[in-house]
C-alpha cells in the first residue's frame, strides 16, 4: 500500500511561505507527493488533517527561514507542535536552510527539539540560478535513501524565476477554477431557486385557479338559486362578469303573465350586450340602449344567451309587446305607455334634444303599471312579428326623433331584417 504523501513540509508563514511553495513545486515536478498546508488549510487551526499528513509522510521537511524558530519557545506554537509530532513519530527529518538565512534557535525552545534538528545535516538550497541543482542534490543525498527514486515530470523548472512563473500560472489557474466553481455553484443555486420558484409559482397559480374555480362555482349556485323561477341553468364556461351581467338582467325582468312570461323593464343596453358577449366596450355607454344591430344580429345573440342560461329568451311578438305596454291584466287604456301625458313617459322629438337617453329608469320618466320604462319613445323596439308580406319586421313605440303621434302604445312601423339604425333597439322576453 503506497503512502498518500511522501513529504510533509513545515514552515513559518511569515518569511517561509514562498520558500515552502517553491520546494513543493520542485519536488512534485520531480515525482514526489508533497503535503503543504498553504492552500489546503487556511483557518489557522492545528487540525486533525495536519496530524494525519505528518503521520502519513515518511519525510518531514522543515524550512529554516530567517526567524522561523523564534516562536517555538511558546508551548502552543504551531511549528513547534509539528516538529514535536514528527520527532515522536520517528520521521526522517530534512531541515532546509533557504539561501543560508537561518539565524538559530531562541532561548526557551525545548533542548531536545534543538538537539534533534541540529543533529540532522541542513540542506542548503539556493533560491536563484542554482535552485534546480541544489534541489536535485538534496533529493539524491537526503530523499532517495528514504523514499527511493522517482520519475520526474516532463516539465521541470531549474531556477527560481521559472519556478515563480510556474507558480503564478498555477495561482492564476486556481483563481480561475475557483471563479468557475463559484459561478457554477451560483448557477446551480440559481437553477435550484428558479426551479423552486417555478414550482412555487405553478402551485400558487394552481391554488389561485382552484380558488377562482371555487368562487365561480359558488357564484353560479347563488345566482341560479336566486332565479329559480326562471329555471336558470348556467353553462359551465361562463366568466364571473358574464354571470353578473345576466344576474342583473334577470333581476330587472317584470312578470307579464304569471309564471309564464317576463319582459325586461328597460330597453336592452350596451353594457348588457357586450357584458354577455364578454367583449370590451366604452363604459360611458353602459346604460345606453343597444342600437345599430340588425334582426339577424339580435337573433344570433339571443340564441347564444339561451345556450348560456338554458332559458327561452326571445324578442316579443307585437301582441306580447302591446299586451305588456297596456299593463297586461291591468288593461291600461292610456294613449302612451303609462300615461296620457307624453312628457311624463316618453323621450320624443320635442324633449329628447335629438339623442337617446340611458335606459335605466333614472331619467325622470314614469313606467307603466308593469314597471316597464321607455316603451313609448327613446328608441323604437324591434319585435319578432312580420310587419307585412314584404318581409319587414315590426318596430313599436317610436323613438327620440318621432313626433308625439308616433310614440303611442299602438304605434308600429316596418323594419328590414338586415337593416341597422341608431334609433332602433329592442327589449327581451323570457317564456316558460
Amino acid at each position: 500500500m503506497t503512502n498518500k504523501y511522501d513529504i510533509f513540509i513545515s514552515y513559518r508563514r511569515d518569511g517561509g511561505a514562498q520558500y515552502a511553495r517553491i520546494l513543493q513545486l520542485m519536488l512534485i515536478q520531480r515525482g514526489y507527493k508533497v503535503f503543504l498546508d498553504y492552500d489546503e488549510l487556511t483557518d489557522g487551526v492545528f487540525s486533525d488533517k495536519i496530524v494525519a499528513a505528518i503521520k502519513e509522510a515518511p519525510v518531514f521537511m522543515l524550512v529554516l527561514s530567517k526567524g522561523s524558530m523564534t516562536r517555538c519557545a511558546n508551548d502552543g506554537d504551531w511549528v513547534r507542535k509539528e516538529i514535536t509530532l514528527a520527532v515522536e513519530q520517528g520521521k526522517h527529518i530534512v531541515p532546509v536552510n533557504p539561501d543560508n538565512g537561518f539565524n538559530g534557535f531562541p532561548e526557551g525552545m525545548p533542548e531536545e527539539l534543538k538537539d534533534f534538528i541540529g543533529s540532522h545535516q541542513h540542506s542548503e538550497i539556493s533560491f536563484g540560478q542554482a535552485l534546480g541543482a541544489t534541489i536535485d542534490l538534496m533529493i539524491k543525498n537526503r530523499l532517495v535513501p528514504t523514499l527511493g527514486e522517482r520519475v520526474s515530470n516532463e516539465h521541470k523548472d531549474t531556477d527560481f524565476e521559472t519556478a515563480q512563473e510556474t507558480l503564478r500560472k498555477q495561482d492564476a489557474h486556481n483563481r480561475f477554477m475557483k471563479r468557475v466553481g463559484i459561478i457554477g455553484a451560483l448557477a446551480i443555486v440559481l437553477i435550484v431557486l428558479g426551479t423552486c420558484l417555478w414550482f412555487w409559482h405553478n402551485q400558487q397559480s394552481k391554488n389561485q385557479t382552484d380558488a377562482e374555480m371555487a368562487a365561480l362555482r359558488k357564484m353560479r349556485t347563488e345566482i341560479q338559486d336566486r332565479h329559480k323561477v326562471f329555471s336558470l341553468q348556467f353553462s359551465p364556461d361562463l366568466t364571473s362578469a358574464q354571470m353578473n351581467t345576466i344576474d342583473t338582467l334577470l333581476q330587472k325582468m317584470s312578470p307579464v303573465r304569471p309564471d309564464t312570461l317576463w319582459m325586461s323593464q328597460y330597453e336592452f343596453t350596451v353594457g348588457q350586450w357586450y357584458g354577455i358577449k364578454g367583449e370590451p366596450y366604452d363604459e360611458a355607454q353602459k346604460d345606453m340602449p343597444m342600437t345599430n344591430v340588425s334582426y339577424g344580429d339580435i337573433y344570433l345573440f339571443l340564441g347564444e344567451l339561451g345556450d348560456m342560461t338554458n332559458l327561452q329568451v326571445a324578442l316579443p311578438s307585437v301582441e306580447e309587446w302591446e299586451y305588456a305596454a297596456h299593463g297586461g291584466e291591468n288593461k291600461e287604456t292610456t294613449l302612451y305607455v303609462g300615461d296620457d301625458d307624453v312628457n311624463k313617459v316618453a323621450w320624443y322629438k320635442d324633449n329628447s334634444e335629438g339623442h337617446p337617453h340611458p335606459s335605466d329608469g333614472q331619467q325622470g320618466k314614469d313606467p307603466n303599471m308593469l314597471d316597464l320604462y321607455d316603451m313609448s319613445g327613446n328608441v323604437s323596439e324591434l319585435c319578432n312579428s312580420p310587419f307585412d308580406e314584404s318581409g319587414l319586421y315590426t318596430i313599436c313605440g317610436g323613438n327620440y326623433d318621432s313626433p308625439a303621434s308616433e310614440v303611442t302604445a299602438g304605434a308600429r312601423k316596418g323594419f328590414a331584417t338586415d337593416a341597422k339604425d341608431q334609433k332602433v333597439g329592442f327589449r327581451i322576453i323570457i317564456r316558460k
